[in-house]
């Protein structure tokens, strides 16, 4: 049994109704965006992302726990563009190839199908592996946070990424000069606890089915 891979397609939501100045400076943000994923990601990243074609880039992640902690990073880094993902779980053949439009296998043709769906259904993230459970279980909860999510405003956005990072209402408030009275109303306003709290359901559930996977994997090669 071969290593499993999440290959992460990925395209900017409604490009298209953008003028070309619009479009062309959000491209070069993204460029930015990829420079920076790619660097502090390096660990969980095997192959590192790139543009594939105008507004679609596409990247492997090595460490599948870790996808959704990247694509997040994405969010907040390009905020306020909206992005759509296909995340395809498997196997992949890189046929002495250095980059992701080179290669081949499973989890390239799910990642594929996966945004096609995405794009088809106007949704904002499709998971696809061999493990149906494992789909309707991660893909009902991104369905779920991203329903939440379409609600907030600037400001909800802003909260949430910064206790993420800083840990508590308190430091959040003293950032912004602000009450934590203020902070935690807004965050609790917007459910945006629970959104964390579905989040770190998917990177542990992510988590459990790799070590099963590679527990798999040792067995079947000892």
């Amino acid at each position: 049994m071969s290593q499993v891979y999440a290959v992460v397609n990925a395209d900017i939501k409604s490009s298209r109704k953008m003028d070309q100045r619009e479009r062309y400076e959000w491209q070069l943000f993204l460029k930015s965006a990829i420079v920076q994923i790619n660097e502090n990601w390096s660990e969980a990243i095997d192959v590192p992302f790139m543009i594939t074609k105008g507004d679609e880039f596409q990247g492997v992640v090595r460490n599948v726990p870790y996808v959704h902690s990247i694509i997040t990073e994405f969010e907040r880094i390009l905020y306020p563009l909206a992005l759509r993902y296909g995340i395809g779980l498997g196997e992949i053949q890189k046929m002495g190839a250095t980059v992701s439009i080179e290669m081949d296998g499973p989890a390239f043709h799910r990642a594929n199908a996966a945004l096609n769906y995405a794009k088809k259904n106007k949704l904002r993230v499709r998971f696809r592996s061999e493990d149906k459970q494992l789909d309707v279980y991660v893909n009902t909860v991104y369905l779920l946070m991203y329903a939440i999510k379409g609600r907030w405003s600037k400001v909800n956005y802003k909260r949430y990424w910064r206790y993420r990072e800083l840990g508590t209402y308190e430091k959040v408030a003293d950032l912004e000069g602000v009450s934590s009275q203020a902070v935690w109303d807004s965050l609790r306003n917007a459910n945006a606890m629970e959104v964390m709290q579905s989040e770190e359901a998917v990177m542990q559930f992510l988590r459990m089915k790799m070590e099963e996977l590679n527990a798999a994997r040792i067995k079947t090669d000892g």
